[in-house]
């Protein structure tokens, strides 16, 4: 993964990825048959390590809409992280790319689906927000945001976050915008604390 995103997925040879890991090329392909099951390989684990963020966050926090909206951020910032990975296999492995990219998307949707599910069965949204309207936004928003140019891509993803929880307040009753305000410092707090453990984790790689 690391030379995937460094290098881009052309500029990268199996000969390259068996030296880094020093072993041979024969004990590589033994493990896998080519580079394209390779790298099919790698973008699953990105999101699979998302998709161990979001246990994480809901092991934390049990608040499904704030857990989601933290989720935002983990995946706009993963998006950056990995954007070479993930334009070059659009670019030159789109078959791998469309698997992978379905599996995610329809994984992320699921995830703000359930929070939506949740706010919607506490009556916590106006009677006309309409919920397929506001996951499609969200969603488009979130696969947007690669973020190749931006300098500082934490601060970008909180901004993105920052959105997120606007647009959802303005779906929100003016009871449930109360009941959020007293309880969020508490859920943003630990959120924040979640989002710095992983920050710290991918600088310590």
């Amino acid at each position: 993964m690391q030379l995937f995103s460094s290098r881009g997925c052309k500029g990268v040879t199996m000969d390259d990825i068996a030296q880094s890991l020093h072993m041979s090329k024969r004990t590589l392909y033994e493990t896998f048959a080519n580079k394209e099951e390779l790298l099919s390989e790698c973008l699953m684990r990105v999101h699979d390590r998302i998709n161990d963020m979001h246990r994480k966050a809901h092991n934390k926090v049990d608040e499904p809409l704030l857990v989601a909206m933290y989720m935002l951020r983990a995946n706009v910032y993963s998006n950056h992280r990995y954007h070479r990975l993930i334009e070059e296999s659009e670019r030159y492995y789109p078959e791998i790319h469309d698997r992978y990219f379905k599996i995610h998307t329809e994984s992320m949707r699921t995830m703000i689906q359930h929070g939506m599910d949740y706010v919607r069965q506490h009556n916590y949204l106006r009677s006309d927000a309409d919920i397929d309207v506001a996951i499609d936004f969200i969603c488009d928003l979130i696969q947007q945001r690669r973020m190749s140019e931006v300098s500082d891509p934490i601060a970008y993803a909180r901004k993105i976050n920052e959105i997120c929880f606007t647009f959802m307040r303005g779906l929100m009753t003016i009871e449930t915008i109360e009941r959020y305000e007293q309880s969020e410092p508490h859920f943003r707090q630990i959120i924040e604390e979640l989002a710095m453990q992983e920050d710290k984790n991918d600088n310590n790689k």
